[in-house]
């Protein structure tokens, strides 16, 4: 197993390398440092590792099915660190990891499909705090909508994967290795 995820790592590196990127919608995720801290005195090692838990949410019928999409925590573990921040103490890197199991449902019929998410990921951000890039050693949970550069659905995506959000907040799959596997099509969703 640690063979696997030294060339997973290796290939998340190159292809880190390998996506464009583009601003998108801000979100604040600055913390208060001291002064030494924003002069750069942090150091290029990881903060330390925090919980991290997982909300519910329930997706409006046609953002990534064709109906609302709610998703259900039956067990979480998951953390993150920042691996690197601004100049500003804005976050730039964090690592996600720790097992997570969740129900999608279709709230329409009530039909349910448990899904294991718990991979890692890597969350890369623009200056403003706007998401930059996204990738997964997974299995993990990402959806694509109306509008993205991947059919609209919501995936479980096991293996590899690079998604990279443009200036206009569109996402693509820039980077697809392994599995893709679209829950609204298993709760009801015509396959693409």
């Amino acid at each position: 197993m640690r063979p696997v995820r030294t060339v997973l790592a290796t290939l998340i590196v190159a292809a880190l390398v390998a996506v464009p990127t583009g601003p998108v919608a801000a979100r604040d995720t600055r913390p208060q440092l001291s002064a030494s801290d924003r002069q750069g005195g942090q150091g290029l090692r990881p903060e330390p590792w925090r919980p991290h838990l997982q909300q519910e949410w329930t997706g409006p019928a046609g953002r990534y099915c064709s109906f609302p999409l709610s998703v259900r925590v039956v067990s979480q573990d998951i953390r993150v660190r920042v691996l690197a921040r601004y100049p500003d103490g804005a976050v730039k890197r964090e690592e996600y990891a720790g097992p997570l199991i969740v129900d999608f449902i279709n709230t329409d019929t009530g039909q349910a499909a448990r899904r294991d998410a718990g991979g890692s990921g890597l969350l890369e951000y623009r200056p403003d705090g706007g998401w930059l890039r996204y990738t997964i050693v997974g299995p993990a949970g990402f959806g694509f909508r109306p509008g993205d550069l991947y059919p609209r659905g919501y995936y479980i995506l096991d293996g590899l994967h690079v998604i990279s959000i443009d200036a206009a907040g569109t996402r693509a799959l820039a980077l697809g290795v392994g599995r893709q596997d679209n829950v609204c099509v298993a709760l009801g969703d015509p396959a693409s």
